[in-house]
């Protein structure tokens, strides 16, 4: 029995170096596996952190220029209605001098004011008449009355330039009525 334990002993070491042996192979595998495994995963980790920072930079970019454009939109809507205020504020002051004016007037009658209001109206539908290609044949006469009231004498070819020159005077800011004393006066 000694030769079977010592064959039993001897096929134990063998068997217990081959498996020592081969853990070391496993190990020294593996280390090279994870050693060529490494630069990969850490390359892939970087790749990673670089997308994800690329992706919060650009999440930041954009919630800033949400802010800003918003923030534009505030500083234009308060430049407009600071601007709209303003022209309220001077409409309704001239709206207060023409008041003014108007209530010194009725008590006088043509007053300079009134002079120039008519003058004013007078003006413009003259104005309106030179410009107007449909009454080039015609001598019309403007004169405004007191309040707005606007007289058209002289003389025009037919029907329709007088209807139209009466138009154009009533169109004109300003004019309250329209007298019409126009003639009709063919020119051959």
């Amino acid at each position: 029995m000694k030769m079977s334990r010592t064959v039993v002993l001897v096929g134990t070491l063998t068997i217990s170096s081959a498996w020592v042996g081969g853990v070391a192979v496993s190990r020294a595998q593996a280390e090279t596996t994870n050693t060529e495994a490494k630069p990969e995963a850490k390359k892939d980790r970087v790749d990673d952190r670089a997308a994800k920072t690329k992706d919060h930079i650009d999440d930041k970019t954009t919630v800033e220029k949400a802010r800003l454009d918003d923030k534009a939109a505030v500083d234009k809507a308060r430049v407009d209605d600071r601007a709209a205020a303003k022209k309220n504020e001077i409409d309704r002051q001239a709206g207060a001098q023409a008041t003014a004016k108007d209530t010194s007037s009725k008590d006088k009658k043509d007053t300079a004011g009134d002079e120039v209001t008519d003058a004013w109206i007078t003006a413009k539908v003259k104005a309106s008449f030179v410009g107007d290609k449909a009454l080039n044949h015609s001598d019309i006469h403007v004169d405004t009355d007191h309040k707005g009231i606007l007289v058209l004498s002289g003389y025009v070819p037919n029907e329709t330039v007088r209807a139209h020159a009466v138009s154009v005077a009533r169109e004109t800011k300003g004019v309250q009525r329209v007298e019409d004393k126009l003639e009709i006066k063919s020119t051959k």
